[in-house]
């Protein structure tokens, strides 16, 4: 019984359908000047075009190995060459909050914006901070351990007020499970990863806009603008458009079957020793963070794994690092509470059956 969602989705089986067929029948080079690379080649660009119709939106599309490469290649990018101040948050994932310490050791001034007892960030602190120096901020859309729900728009509408800064958005938690508020076209750069949203390991994006310039990281061909050089796998870029494409039309349908299973484990759950990390009127109902006053978040896991129950401490890219957990500590200023938490992530193809065990046994604990 699957509940580590978050971490990573099974294929699904249209697109693993989809990924056989074009890796055997446009197997060519996409940038050979051949017949069939060419076709290769059309394809791969009549999908970028898809996204772009997709979102609304007329940015560039680079498609990448995964969102850890997506973020640092988008932020390191822009940032190349330039000194000045930037500005994230204390709940990013490893893959962006990294990259900004590593610019912190480089000499640029970087804030972190605080968050509530919700794991929503500060408006007025990003509305303090901001400037005319000010040439990035950072914040995700969905969190990762939590599932708190940024205000992006509100965030849009502060950091539209000055030309020169660009806004960056982690959309991985939140492509095809949130509805957004706000319109893609008002963004400078977002990522994603197919695998988050049943496609293929592998394979994740950075979307940019067409006027923005990123300094190159990586070198060889002119290939994917110089951003991501080199032979792309076709099938997974396909897939991955696929994946996006199918599960964007069923957001809906998807979210409000998984708002009642997340009901029902809020409702349900009746162990005293049990604090929810997550609040459910401010976060994705696909994410649910709970700590025990009295279990590491480890010795949960495997109580939960002896029942046929799979269930994670946190990030899949941080959790065997034996400390506590940095955005529950954000949120709950608990560091015991952060060492004893887990994250339940659920799913349309999650079970009422599963669902009910799940809050037996947490409930027996």
């Amino acid at each position: 019984m699957y509940f580590d969602y978050t971490a990573t989705t099974p294929m699904d089986d249209e697109i693993l359908e989809t990924y056989i067929k074009i890796q055997k029948e446009y197997y060519a080079n996409a940038t050979s000047l051949h017949k069939l690379g060419q076709t290769s080649n059309q394809i791969y660009e009549k999908v970028k075009k898809n996204v772009q119709e997709m979102f609304k939106i007329e940015h560039n599309v680079v498609f990448t190995s995964n969102a850890t490469e997506a973020n640092n290649l988008g932020i390191l990018g822009y940032l190349k060459g330039k000194k000045g101040k930037v500005i994230t948050t204390i709940l990013e994932h490893p893959s962006v909050y990294e990259v900004f310490k590593e610019l912190e050791r480089e000499g640029f001034e970087v804030v972190y914006l605080n968050c509530d007892e919700n794991g929503i960030i500060d408006l007025k602190q990003l509305r303090n901070e901001m400037s005319k120096d000010v040439l990035l901020v950072s914040v995700m859309f969905v969190n990762n351990i939590i599932g708190s729900i940024q205000p992006i728009d509100e965030v849009i509408r502060i950091v539209k007020e000055y030309p020169k800064c660009k806004l960056h958005v982690d959309m991985v938690q939140g492509l095809t499970k949130i509805p957004v508020n706000f319109n893609f076209s008002d963004i400078d750069m977002f990522t994603f990863s197919a695998h988050k949203f049943y496609g293929p390991k592998g394979i994740g994006g950075l979307i940019y806009k067409n006027n923005l310039c990123l300094e190159k990281n990586l070198y060889g061909s002119n290939a994917q603008y110089g951003i991501k050089p080199g032979t792309f796998d076709l099938g997974l870029i396909v897939c991955a458009y696929k994946a996006l494409k199918k599960y964007y039309d069923l957001q809906k349908t998807n979210y409000d079957i998984v708002s009642k299973y997340r009901d029902y484990i809020y409702d349900n759950i009746k162990n005293d020793k049990v604090m929810f990390n997550s609040n459910r009127n401010y976060c994705s109902p696909f994410i649910i963070g709970l700590s025990f006053n009295n279990i590491q978040g480890e010795t949960l896991v495997h109580i939960l794994e002896s029942n046929e129950l799979y269930v994670s401490t946190g990030s899949s890219c941080s959790s065997k690092i034996k400390k506590p957990e940095k955005t529950i500590l954000a949120v709950t200023h608990d560091e015991k509470r952060a060492s004893n938490s887990i994250r339940i992530s659920l799913s349309h193809l999650t079970k009422q059956c599963e669902v009910e065990k799940l809050v037996e046994v947490i409930n027996s604990i």
